[in-house]
């Protein structure tokens, strides 16, 4: 199966995180090289919380920085995290960090507005928020799925809870998007005694054919209204102080 060439935020990367991106390329290549690109850009010593962090796969791209990590108990992703909190309640100060970095999380929660909210309120004023948002993949991870973000809802959001200075932008093309979600369809159709595994392992190879196919069209995309998801760099607002 065709593979994208890795970003150029890998180069001298360790082996752990180019398995990491070599597990599903077509979906975490742009994101590595987002939060990559994100990380080059804070000041050695800033804060960051990386909230959803699991097993920390972004860990040595902030090198320069402050890395805390936090999850919630029951995550699926493994790792051990600093601070043990749901998203929507992290028991630090307000303006404990000068970054906060929240990747394919927003899905998971039932209430993404009071999650943003809270990390708008632990950032310094003028604070980042690094984040990455689904727009096309299948059921994951249920029954804690619940959403998926047009670049208009994600900025709906981000507004209601004090976010300003949106950056918002797709990061795949539509034909890696297809890519992708055939190659998700090889398992996510499973199997049963229903006599037709043998054609469904026909189809697979089939969908695998397909999918580097697809690919290959990466370039003919000029208007990037399908992609997998997007990226997100948005500042905290000013909090307002007593009246």
């Amino acid at each position: 199966m065709a593979r994208p060439a890795l970003p150029d935020s890998l180069r001298g990367a360790s082996e752990k995180l180019r398995a990491f991106v070599e597990e599903a390329p077509l979906e975490r290549s742009s994101i590595v090289e987002f939060v990559a690109t994100q990380a080059r850009t804070l000041s050695p010593g800033a804060r960051v919380l990386d909230v959803g962090a699991g097993a920390s796969p972004y860990r040595e791209l902030f090198e320069r920085q402050s890395y805390t990590t936090a999850d919630h108990a029951a995550t699926l992703h493994g790792g051990d995290v600093d601070i043990v909190a749901e998203a929507h309640s992290i028991p630090v100060s307000d303006g404990s960090f000068d970054a906060v970095l929240c990747t394919q999380v927003l899905e998971h929660v039932p209430d993404p507005l009071a999650v943003l909210s809270e990390l708008s309120r632990v950032l310094v004023a003028g604070g980042r928020l690094i984040a990455t948002v689904p727009l096309a993949w299948e059921e994951h991870e249920q029954p804690h799925d619940f959403f998926r973000y047009t670049r208009y809802g994600i900025a709906h959001l981000l507004t209601a809870a004090g976010f300003e200075a949106l950056d918002i932008r797709p990061r795949t093309d539509c034909f890696t998007t297809l890519a992708q979600l055939v190659q998700n369809a090889v398992w996510a159709m499973g199997s049963a005694p229903d006599g037709l595994d043998a054609l469904r392992v026909e189809a697979r190879t089939a969908l695998a054919e397909m999918s580097d196919a697809l690919a290959l069209l990466a370039p003919l995309d000029v208007r990037m209204i399908l992609p997998l998801g997007y990226t997100v760099s948005a500042n905290a607002s000013p909090r307002l102080g007593p009246p």
